[in-house]
């Protein structure tokens, strides 16, 4: 059965009345000949009134027959091939792959121009009564609605490179969002993407009858990539004039072993390491850079190799900061010789005392460690205080009182923290049975163990409720296997419960080297460290351990190679700040945060190695995968001309309106030879 895309053009079969009315009132108008010689009449052609009816009415079907066959062409016949074809209009999604590997050449430049000039093509095959889609790697907020013909074309010229990429279910996720505001039945989705395998995964795609999905690959050639994917530090505490290890990992994701690359690194643009790497073909390697930590204060780090012609992940930023000392706060009810001992003539840190009945809340921002040093009970408004400075990141270590009010510390630690409690107050002499030398806080600090080690001993010890959280490392166990010195993780911060305070009262721990070990590495470790590196369009967000003073004083981000700056979205949370970046950052290096001109913290940011690996489905796999039964995927081809009209073939079947434009031109052409040629026929013929 015959269907018609537009069918409105059939009115224009009234235009046959015209050549009906042309050939009743003026079939042929006579003209009087005067002549005085009868040999006049051989030159007049003699014609039979039956003879001049039936050119008469030849002429007249040609001409109906072409003005006909002229109006079903404008109305576009065709053949479907699905009879179940919504006729409400369809909802036409098209997504546009702009991520880095779109730039690779193709024989007309490169494939993202080929694929803004198909986009526009599979427009050109639909008509205005549709509603359109465009997605890209952005996820743009002014794209995500529902679009006209006129407002996705000039959207698709809009489009450029992105440093961003999209897995295809969050595409997918993104354009059923979408869908929800239209109200067309029948989806089609058109897929423009060279299809990288580490991007694009079919495993889980399902759709329904009304949805039809059409993948069209733009041809992409494997390209051989080695690629810095990240880095990391064996430890998070740096100190000016130590040693740092940084890790390296170089991927190589070509098909050739690669010999000797230079990987260097610099640190605020001076050159401290270099090294020659061997990476096998398609695997990794983890390399370490040793270096002295030579300055304080922000350190902005670049690790680079040269691997043509791939270059955008080739550098890789990040940035730490050497702090002179750790900040901590020790609030008692008297003074502690044996804790000042440990963090007051110490170098590394900043020590603080406070009495628990004069706190200044106000210095706990500045803070990474407080110590809670034999209090007998917490007030709410200590607890309350406590429980901020811990959930934004900082540390809290507590020595228990001899005599302590059981109800205020278990409303503080389970209710506030939800973290162990201490128990009851176990007397008896026990020693420390084991330490957990794989602990960050003891791990490298005991070299040989071939000696007996002398434990501490115990006079008396407080239990600590168990079993413990999931988020709990024992440190320290008693040999009767009850905890003695536990970390537990809340949120952002770390809480330290330790079985014994340092006096005499509880025995010889705080006289113990073994104890202190780890009591020393937790004021060293509590540095607050921001994260090395964040990831374009993944990380949308980072924290400053700062707040603004007012709304006006806000925080600028400035790009250090061009000086770009920009307003991000802040939100105060306690003595911090959250900066979300909402697609601000789209290129890779060091953004500075600046309040008041005043640099308070630096980020780095990397492109998203997901484009590193070029390595592409082909058309016979793509294939392979629509034949699946279970969704309507189909593979387009993007090359040839007239992809407009094999889209519109694909969807509606066999076009018939080049047909009867073929039979117009016959039926014209037909009227033309019987007006020219029939009376010189017969002429000719007498």
């Amino acid at each position: 059965m015959i269907h018609f895309q537009n069918p409105a053009f059939l009115f224009g079969l009234l235009a046959i009345i015209v050549p009906i009315l042309i050939h009743l009132f003026n079939f042929r108008r006579y003209r009087t000949v005067y002549f005085s010689n009868v040999k006049l009449l051989r030159d007049i052609q003699q014609k039979t009134k039956r003879e001049s009816r039936l050119q008469h009415l030849i002429v007249l079907m040609l001409r109906i027959l072409g003005i006909s066959a002229l109006v079903f062409a404008f109305a576009q016949p065709y053949i479907p091939r699905n009879e179940d074809n919504n006729r409400n209009g369809n909802l036409v999604a098209i997504y546009v792959d702009n991520s880095f590997s779109m730039e690779a050449a193709s024989r007309e430049g490169n494939l993202f121009q080929d694929a803004l000039n198909a986009a526009k093509n599979v427009v050109d095959a639909f008509s205005f009564s549709d509603d359109y889609i465009l997605i890209t790697n952005d996820f743009l907020g002014k794209y995500s609605r529902i679009m006209n013909r006129d407002e996705i074309l000039s959207a698709i010229n809009e489009i450029e490179i992105s440093p961003r990429s999209k897995s295809l279910n969050e595409i997918i996720q993104l354009e059923e969002h979408l869908q929800a505001s239209s109200r067309k039945e029948q989806v089609l989705s058109y897929y423009l993407s060279d299809f990288q395998k580490s991007r694009f995964s079919f495993e889980q795609i399902s759709t329904n009858k009304n949805h039809r999905l059409f993948l069209m690959p733009l041809p992409a050639e494997d390209v051989n990539n080695v690629s810095i994917d990240s880095c990391w530090f064996l430890s998070p505490v740096f100190k000016e004039g130590q040693q740092a290890v940084l890790n390296v990992r170089v991927h190589n994701y070509g098909a050739q072993d690669v010999i000797k690359l230079p990987l260097k690194l610099y640190i605020n643009n001076e050159q401290k390491a270099l090294a020659a790497i061997d990476v096998k073909a398609e695997s990794y390697t983890d390399y370490q850079l040793s270096y002295t930590l030579s300055s304080s204060g922000i350190q902005c780090g670049t690790l680079q190799i040269e691997d043509a012609p791939i270059v955008f992940d080739d550098q890789f930023y990040f940035t730490y900061e050497v702090l002179p000392a750790t900040r901590i706060i020790a609030i008692q009810e008297k003074e502690n010789s044996y804790l000042r001992a440990l963090y007051g003539k110490d170098s590394l840190f900043i020590y603080e005392e406070m009495n628990v009945n004069r706190i200044n809340y106000a210095q706990f921002k500045n803070a990474e460690l407080i110590v809670l040093d034999q209090i007998k009970e917490i007030s709410s408004g200590l607890a309350d205080e406590l429980k901020k400075f811990v959930v934004a990141g900082g540390n809290l270590l507590v020595f228990p009182f001899l005599e302590q009010e059981k109800d205020s510390w278990k409303a503080f630690l389970e209710n506030k923290l939800s973290c162990n409690s201490y128990g009851e107050l176990i007397n008896g002499e026990v020693k420390v049975g084991r330490i957990n030398t794989e602990s960050a806080y003891f791990k490298g600090a005991i070299e040989r163990q071939e000696y007996q080690l002398e434990m501490p001993s115990l006079l008396r010890f407080y239990g600590i409720s168990s079993p413990l959280v999931p988020t709990s490392e024992t440190i320290m166990e008693l040999e009767n296997k009850m905890p003695m010195l536990v970390v537990s993780q809340v949120e952002k911060g770390q809480l330290f419960l330790s079985a014994v305070a340092l006096n005499d009262e509880f025995g010889n721990a705080h006289k113990n080297a073994l104890f202190f070990v780890p009591l020393h590495n937790i004021g060293i470790k509590s540095q607050r460290q921001t994260q090395l590196y964040g990831i374009i369009g993944k990380d949308e967000f980072q924290t400053i351990h700062k707040k603004s003073e007012s709304a006006e004083d806000v925080f600028v981000m400035k790009l250090r190679d061009d000086g770009t700056e920009f307003i991000p979205e802040q939100r105060r949370i306690g003595n911090e700040t959250m900066i979300y970046f909402h697609s601000q950052i789209d290129k890779a290096g060091f953004y500075d945060v600046e309040q008041g001109g005043v640099v308070l913290a630096t980020f780095a940011f990397n492109f998203d190695r997901a484009e590193s690996d070029l390595h592409y489905y082909s058309r016979n796999e793509l294939e392979d995968i629509s034949n699946n039964d279970e969704t309507q995927m189909q593979v387009l081809t993007v090359d040839g001309k007239d992809l407009s009209r094999r889209i519109a073939s694909e969807l509606n079947g066999i076009n018939l309106w080049r047909w009867f434009v073929g039979f117009a031109l016959l039926a014209f052409l037909g009227e033309i030879l019987v007006l020219r040629l029939w009376g010189r026929a017969r002429y000719a013929k007498n």
